[in-house]
């Protein structure tokens, strides 16, 4: 049986339980008034990418009008943050960190990570990247850029703060904009120290 997810634009995103292994999968399907191309061709293609970095949920089949991928039950990573301890939240955060530099690396912008709210699904404190429609192939990606800029953010600020992780503000943004330029590993080892 169908249960709708979500409702987008490009896409609804609905679940099931599989006729194979009874295992609940995650489609996405084409919402057929979207005017967007290749909305399922890209979600496919970049999921292909990012598994292969083992990054996002596995993806399992894809046909003309919807992709099939793994279920990732899990929950947001705000409401995780709000609801977790430090240890846990300083461990999502680094884990975050290496999968945003694993798609700087092979040169894939994930567009979402400012506001990552929908966008990333905490499962046993593993963060799981998740929504690759709207990915690119980019020479200079800022997936880690981007990370940073949500975790300096006022909220998410402020909720860390509570967890007794009060981040440098200034220092992780300037490590970030000089990460940018080389994309160094030095400058991104020293990103993931602040996080304590």
């Amino acid at each position: 049986m169908k249960k709708l997810l979500a409702k987008g634009k490009r896409g609804n995103v609905y679940t099931y339980k599989s006729t194979v292994d009874g295992k609940e999968v995650c489609v996405k399907e084409l919402n057929p008034e979207t005017e967007a191309e290749d909305v399922i061709h890209n979600e496919a293609k970049f999921l292909r990418m990012v598994n292969e970095q083992g990054i996002g949920p596995a993806l399992l089949k894809e046909e003309d009008d919807k992709v099939i991928m793994e279920f990732v039950q899990g929950e947001r990573i705000l409401d995780f943050f709000e609801r977790a301890d430090k240890t846990g939240i300083v461990k999502v955060i680094k884990d975050s960190l290496s999968q945003a530099r694993k798609l700087d690396k092979i040169g894939v912008n994930k567009y979402e990570l400012t506001n990552p709210y929908k966008h990333i699904i905490v499962k046993y404190e593993k963060p799981v990247m998740i929504d690759f429609e709207r990915c690119k192939e980019v020479k200079k990606p800022k997936n880690v850029t981007q990370l940073v800029q949500f975790l300096t953010s006022g909220k998410v600020k402020r909720i860390l703060k509570e967890k007794k992780i009060d981040l440098d503000t200034e220092e992780l943004r300037q490590l970030a904009k000089k990460y940018k330029e080389k994309y160094d590993k030095k400058l991104f080892e020293e990103i993931k120290e602040e996080i304590k």
